[in-house]
Parts: structure tokens; C-alpha cells; sequence
């Protein structure tokens, strides 16, 4: 579904998961970016084996018979604290963000001090492109009392939109402790990749890859674009799009070395492409963030 957002003074077009600038009027140009967005939202089948497909569909099916049981238990108590925490987790695993805002906006309604749904509204500012917002949010959080593995994952998120990837593997490194997900792993590796430990982050990634895993192949792209290795990863491309798709997107993908630090973590994990007159906009961003490291 198309959802038009606004942010700051730019209006923006999305298609699942990509935005791009309304003053984008070239036909090649848009049509480049519906191919990111069937890159980036999974569009594409892969040749993966019945089993790994089978372990995607059955993690997708448990969130969304949590979301089904919020629901219902909302439908008898609107004023259901725990289902409206449950109704915001299971939202933001299947990607629905709006969801999640409504069902937190109850739920601070409810409940203005929980650290719980502080955190939430941090996360959901950071997965809409505010990380500064967001990570403010996680802060009021922790002074609540925020137990250290809530929404850890997407904390970390904030720190890499900001270019602070110190920052961000430290929470990743909690997050894949404490709640161990194929995404988590994804986001570790692009991060890591990000201040040029491909290898590394490669390693990590190697197991989802092995399995078909398509938002790894994703990342897989990304990460070998942001190294300076466009020709591998434009293989990439071509294995899992068809080829004329794969031609549009290629430019977009060729430009990530040019990119800041938060530009590229932004790229990759949200699919917001900046225009290459854009690309040094965010460079001050880490510098303004509250670093947190091991030994903080």
C-alpha cells in the first residue's frame, strides 16, 4: 500500500519501507525506486529450501496470532495494559509501525509513566527515520526503570541512523544476548560493515544466507555496495531481481560508498535513499549522540 508521509519540509512518498523525495520526476528515477522497494520488502522469491521458507512463515504466522489475541482481548478491554503492550510488540515485528503508534498512544494514555511504552514510542520514532527523537524517548525510559532487554535491537538501530556504530554494536551485542533474532543479526552485520569490518559481518550473516534468508540477501547487497565492491554487489542484485529491475536499482545501490555513516544505516535498514547532493548533510549526527560501550 502507497502511504504519503511528511518530514521536516520534504514530502515523501513510501512504498513499503522505501522513501524517496516527491520532487523526484523522472520516470527511470521512479521506477528505480519501486524496484528498491520490491528489493527491500522481500517481493522477490528466492530458491530457498522448503524448511527455511517454512521457519520464515511460522515466526510471521506467531506474531500475528499475537497481534490477532491483542486484538481480541482489546475488542472485550480497551483499557488492557498488557494486551495494548503485546498489540505494540507484535505490530512493529510485522512491520506495521501506524499500528503500533495507535496501540501506544493508548497506551501511555493509560499509563504516562510505563517504561515499557516509553521505549515503544522510542523505537517507533527511530524505525519512522527520527533517531534523536527515539533514543530521548529510551532515555525517559531507563530513568522509568527500563529493564535492559526491551526494545534493545531497535535502540541500536537509532545509534547506527545517527552514525554512532560504536554505540549501536554495543546494543546489538545486548540485543543478540538477550533476544537473539534473525534480524538482530542483519542490522549487527550491516553495522559492522559500516566502519569496515565486512568480514566480520559477513561471517555473522553467512548462516541466513545459506538458508535463502531474502532480507539477508538484502543486506548482503548493501553491505558489499557500502565496501566499495559494486560489482559483487550488483551479482547480488541480479540473483534475486529480474535483470531490468536489477539495472534500475543499481545507480542507487553504487552510491552507498558515498554516503555518511548514518545515510548508509538509513539506506539499507529504513530505504531512505539521500540524493548524492545530500549525502553530507547527517555527517554532525554522530557527534551529537550519547555514546554507550562497554566499560560506559
Amino acid at each position: 500500500m502507497m502511504m504519503t508521509t511528511a518530514r521536516s519540509s520534504t514530502s515523501r512518498v513510501s512504498w513499503d519501507g522505501i522513501t524517496v523525495n516527491r520532487n523526484t520526476k523522472s520516470k527511470n528515477r521512479r521506477r528505480a525506486f519501486v524496484a528498491a522497494a520490491v528489493l527491500l520488502a522481500g517481493g522477490v522469491q528466492l530458491h530457498s529450501p522448503p524448511a527455511a521458507a517454512q521457519a520464515v512463515r511460522t515466526a510471521m504466522d506467531a506474531n500475528e496470532r499475537a497481534l490477532e489475541r491483542a486484538r481480541d482481548q482489546l475488542s472485550r478491554d480497551p483499557s488492557d495494559l498488557r494486551a495494548l503492550r503485546e498489540g505494540v510488540q507484535a505490530a512493529m515485528r510485522l512491520g506495521r509501525i501506524d499500528l503500533a503508534a495507535t496501540y501506544a498512544q493508548r497506551a501511555q494514555q493509560l499509563a504516562p509513566g510505563d517504561a515499557h511504552i516509553t521505549a515503544a514510542r522510542g523505537a517507533i520514532e527511530i524505525h519512522r527515520g527520527r533517531p534523536r527523537q527515539g533514543l530521548a524517548l529510551f532515555e525517559q525510559a531507563d530513568m522509568a526503570g527500563l529493564p535492559e532487554n526491551v526494545f534493545v535491537s531497535d535502540r541500536a538501530l537509532g545509534y547506527d541512523l545517527l552514525g554512532d556504530q560504536p554505540s549501536a554494536q554495543y546494543y546489538y551485542a545486548i540485543a543478540n544476548r538477550l533476544n537473539p533474532n534473525d534480524e538482530t543479526l542483519r542490522r549487527y552485520a550491516l553495522s559492522l560493515s559500516i566502519i569496515g569490518d565486512y568480514d566480520t559481518g559477513a561471517a555473522m550473516l553467512k548462516p541466513l544466507l545459506n538458508i535463502g534468508d531474502r532480507p539477508a540477501w538484502r543486506m548482503q547487497a548493501f553491505m558489499l555496495a557500502i565496501n566499495g565492491r559494486g560489482d559483487e554487489a550488483v551479482e547480488v542484485l541480479n540473483r534475486i531481481l529480474p535483470s531490468d529491475v536489477a539495472a534500475e536499482l543499481t545507480p542507487y545501490l553504487l552510491q552507498m560508498p558515498n554516503l555518511t555513516r548514518a545515510q548508509q544505516a538509513a539506506a539499507a535498514n529504513l530505504g531512505i535513499f539521500p540524493s548524492l547532493a545530500q549525502a553530507g548533510n547527517s555527517a554532525a549526527e554522530a557527534q551529537r549522540a550519547k555514546r554507550r560501550r562497554p566499560g560506559d
